[in-house]
C-alpha cells in the first residue's frame, strides 16, 4: 500500500499544506477529555501513540461540533494513570505509545475502550482493523549545534543503533565532516512505541535493545526531555509530521515541542524537512515513510450497534466516513500529516 498511497499523498502534499497553515486549528483542541466531563457510554474514545495524539484532540474538537450521534474523544500518552476512559468502563492503565494502546483495545470491550492510536502498522495476532488515515515519515533529530553532521546515510544509522558505529571520528562518508572524537548517543523512545520500532525496523534492526543506546527512553517527539539537556552527541528518531506540526502550525505546547533538537537534517542525501513549503520532502526515501492508524477490533466493525459509530468516524468517505472527508483533510495537513487521497479508510487485518 505504502507506495500507492505515496503517490496519491505526493500530488497535494504542498497546497494542501499551505491550506492546512491557514486553518491551524478549529477551536481550542482537547487533550483528555474536557475536565468535568465523562465521555458517555455510547461515544468513540481512543488512546494510543503519542506520534497521532494531538491531532486526534483537534479532530475531537472538530468531529464534536458536528454535533454525531456518539461523539469522539480521546485520551492522551501521558498524564495521571489509571483512566477510566468512559462511563461505565473498566478503569485501566493509561496507555503509552501504539503497543501500548493496541494492546488496551484487545483485552478490554468496547465498554472501556473503541480505538487504539497507531503509528506502526498491522501486526499479527490481533483481530483487528488497522485503518490509515494520513501518511507521516521517520527520520532522525540531533542536538541543535551539535557533533552530528548534517546528514546521516541509513548504513551510518544502523551502525549508530547496532553499536557498530560508536564515535563521530568513524562517520567518514560525508563530505566536509571530520568528526570529533565523541561518543555518539542513541537514544531510542519508550518501550511500545510506534515510531521506535518503525524505526528500527526501517533499519533493518531487530534486536529490543543495544549495549551503546542510552538507558533513559524519553517520550516520542519531545525533544525537551531532560535526557537532551547538552547532549551535543544526541541522536534520536522522530516523526517528520510531528515535527512540522510543532515547528510550523503551533502544534506543540508543553512538553510536546522539539526543544534543544534539530530535524533541519537528512538521510541518504535527501532532505528532511522541506523548509521553504514547510512540510516533510515529499521525496523522502519510501523506507522511511508509513501510514498512521485507527485501530479497532474486527468485531466492533461488523456490530449492528458499534460499527456505525466507528464508521461514521472512520470509514472511507465515499461511505460517509468523515475522517477520510474533506471536512478532515486540511485537518490534517495543519498536524504537519500528508493525505492519503483514495487510500484513507481502507481496512487491513491485524492478522
Amino acid at each position: 500500500m505504502r507506495s500507492v498511497t505515496r503517490k496519491l499523498a505526493i500530488t497535494s502534499a504542498v497546497a494542501a499544506a499551505v491550506l492546512g497553515a491557514t486553518v491551524a486549528s478549529n477551536g481550542a483542541a482537547l487533550a483528555d477529555p474536557p475536565a468535568g466531563t465523562t465521555p458517555a457510554a455510547t461515544d468513540i474514545v481512543a488512546a494510543g501513540s503519542d506520534t497521532i495524539q494531538a491531532f486526534d484532540n483537534g479532530l475531537s474538537t472538530q468531529y464534536n461540533a458536528t454535533s454525531p450521534a456518539s461523539k469522539f474523544y480521546t485520551w492522551d500518552a501521558t498524564g495521571t494513570s489509571p483512566i477510566t476512559p468512559k462511563t461505565g468502563a473498566t478503569s485501566i492503565p493509561r496507555p503509552n505509545g501504539s503497543g501500548q494502546g493496541i494492546t488496551a483495545l484487545n483485552n478490554n470491550t468496547n465498554a472501556t475502550l473503541d480505538i487504539a492510536r497507531s503509528s506502526r502498522g498491522p501486526n499479527t495476532g490481533t483481530a483487528d482493523w488497522f485503518i490509515p488515515f494520513a501518511q507521516d515519515a521517520v527520520g532522525w533529530a540531533g542536538f541543535t549545534g551539535g557533533n552530528a553532521p548534517t546528514d546521516l546515510t541509513s548504513a551510518d544509522l544502523q551502525g549508530i543503533y547496532t553499536c557498530s558505529i560508536t564515535n563521530w571520528n568513524q562517520i567518514t562518508d560525508e563530505p566536509g565532516y571530520t568528526g570529533p572524537n565523541a561518543t555518539i548517543d542513541p537514544i531510542v523512545p519508550q518501550s511500545g512505541s510506534g515510531t521506535r520500532s518503525f524505526f528500527l525496523s526501517a533499519l533493518n534492526i531487530t534486536a529490543a535493545s543495544e549495549p551503546c543506546w542510552n538507558a533513559t527512553t524519553p517520550e516520542e517527539n519531545e525533544g525537551t526531555a531532560s535526557v537532551f539537556a547538552g547532549d551535543v552527541n544526541a541522536v534520536f528518531p522522530y516523526s517528520l509530521s510531528h515535527a512540522v506540526g510543532q515547528l510550523y502550525d503551533g502544534k506543540g505546547s508543553g512538553t510536546d515541542n522539539i526543544g534543544v533538537l534539530d530535524v533541519f537534517r537528512s538521510i541518504d542525501g535527501n532532505t528532511q524537512i522541506d523548509q521553504t513549503n514547510k512540510v516533510w520532502n515529499a521525496n523522502f526515501p519510501l523506507t522511511y515513510t508509513r501510514e498512521v492508524y485507527h485501530v479497532v477490533r474486527q468485531s466492533d466493525w461488523a456490530d449492528a450497534t458499534e460499527g456505525p459509530r466507528l464508521k461514521a468516524l472512520l470509514d472511507r468517505s465515499t461511505n460517509g466516513g468523515y475522517l477520510c472527508g474533506t471536512a478532515a483533510s486540511s485537518l490534517i495537513t495543519s498536524y504537519g500529516f500528508q493525505t492519503l487521497g483514495n487510500a484513507c479508510g481502507t481496512l487491513t487485518a491485524g492478522q
